[in-house]
């Protein structure tokens, strides 16, 4: 298959390459169990923040776990709150909350920091570019032979940093990983896998488990838009074979 990107398609191939989802899951029914809620008024408003992430209510559920988190700030309120805050652009505060529950004095990574909040450290990281610091995360938890549940999102998260840094193989390695071990839906992974495999030019295969992923998940939009950003910038890259007209030899 033809490889060379063209200068009509690199715009094409860097959204490719900045399409990736870096979903890694709320504390989920957690929320529902806060410690310290004692206030009747506190406890109306978890049950709010609960209904509000549950509805798909981002700015709302902010807007309630930032409340919570004035006067809670637990690992389970601090997981919740810092994921809302990286999903609507607020990736520095949402790094200033994880960070006593991720990093020791020094800055460095503690050996002890739980499995699930050093992925969403990691997530955070790399939403703010900070790859080095994601992979440190990733490696704590893929290193952890007690966090095994906790290391497909691990795996996905790494092909995000390696295809971000250009290293699209090993990418595509690691969503391959994290598919096999893939609890849930997989569609976010399968979406990043798809799109790995367009930044190395493997267009078809690309296509193929793209559709699969919209079969599976036909109500996330994004996934039939990358289908046709892949399908236009696969007509940009690979040439199409020209028609050969043959004459037939006139009898004389």
């Amino acid at each position: 298959m033809h490889k060379t990107v063209t200068a009509l398609s690199l715009a094409a191939l860097l959204c490719v390459v900045s399409c990736k989802t870096t979903d890694t899951p709320l504390i989920g029914p957690a929320v529902n169990s806060l410690t310290g809620m004692h206030d009747e008024t506190e406890a109306r408003l978890n049950t709010a923040a609960n209904n509000a992430v549950t509805a798909g209510k981002t700015d709302e559920a902010l807007a309630l776990y930032t409340k919570l988190y004035a006067n809670d700030q637990s690992r389970d309120v601090a997981l919740n709150y810092s994921q809302l805050l990286r999903k609507t652009g607020k990736t520095g505060k949402a790094l200033d909350v994880l960070k006593p529950f991720v990093n020791g004095r020094d800055g460095s990574i503690r050996d002890n920091a739980e499995p699930i909040m050093l992925n969403e450290y990691a997530a955070a990281n790399i939403e703010a570019g900070n790859y080095k610091m994601a992979e440190d995360a990733l490696n704590k938890v893929l290193e952890d032979k007690k966090a095994a549940s906790f290391q497909s999102d691990a795996y996905n998260l790494f092909g995000i940093v390696l295809d971000a840094k250009g290293q699209h193989k090993d990418a595509e390695e690691y969503y391959r990983q994290a598919l096999d071990g893939w609890k849930g839906d997989p569609t976010s992974v399968m979406n990043n896998l798809g799109l790995c495999l367009a930044s190395q030019g493997k267009f078809d295969e690309s296509l193929t488990i793209l559709r699969q992923a919209l079969i599976l998940a036909p109500q996330k939009p994004e996934l039939a838009r990358n289908i046709q950003m892949v399908t236009d910038l696969r007509k940009s890259v690979v040439p199409t074979a020209p028609i050969s007209v043959t004459i037939p030899a006139r009898n004389n």
